[in-house]
């Protein structure tokens, strides 16, 4: 797999998403990648990864893996959130789909769950695309405030340390890093 860095900065009219494919037109590396491809993000709850997936989505055609979607669905049918469940139904699908080959989006952080989700990917032969979430602690104590995750905010240091860890172990396989600047 070939390395593609990009580091993100400058800001022009519209979103996160517009203002990096304006500037760097990822597209076409994305869809140069082989059959089999994942994009997949690492970064903080809150940090934009859904709005930057529904984008990709509709320009690229591609399907998206929402956790998010998932974790609703469990307390929904429980009636409570149930952890064991929800990983269980996570696991589950995601191994339906890596083993399909389809291509998709896996929109939910990649930060704690990279080694297993690397093993599935790399049995069946996908390729994959790490977009990095890199948002200083105010940029992301701004955005939980205006988002209204409270929860979030109390567990802030935790996640951004999940974060920074994950960056240390695996930076050379980000294929993209989108910093502060691109959200002002």
């Amino acid at each position: 797999r070939q390395p593609f860095k990009l580091c993100v900065p400058g800001s022009s009219p519209g979103g996160p998403s517009m203002k990096v494919e304006r500037k760097f037109g990822f597209f076409d590396t994305i869809l140069s990648m082989n059959d089999n491809k994942c994009i997949l993000f690492a970064g903080v709850t809150g940090s934009s990864k859904t709005p930057i997936a529904t984008y990709l989505s509709y320009h690229l055609g591609l399907p998206i893996f929402n956790n998010d979607a998932i974790r609703s669905e469990v307390a929904e049918d429980l009636g409570i959130f149930n952890q064991q469940e929800y990983e269980k139904r996570r696991d589950e699908r995601g191994k339906r789909l890596i083993a399909s080959h389809r291509s998709f989006i896996y929109d939910a952080s990649i930060d704690r769950e990279w080694l297993r989700l690397k093993e599935g990917l790399d049995n069946e032969h996908y390729g994959y695309f790490i977009i990095s979430l890199d948002l200083g602690m105010e940029m992301v104590k701004k955005m939980y405030q205006v988002k209204e995750y409270n929860e979030s905010l109390t567990m802030i240091d935790r996640l951004i340390n999940d974060h920074k860890t994950f960056l240390e172990q695996n930076n050379e396989l980000v294929n993209l890093h989108i910093t502060d600047d691109i959200f002002n």
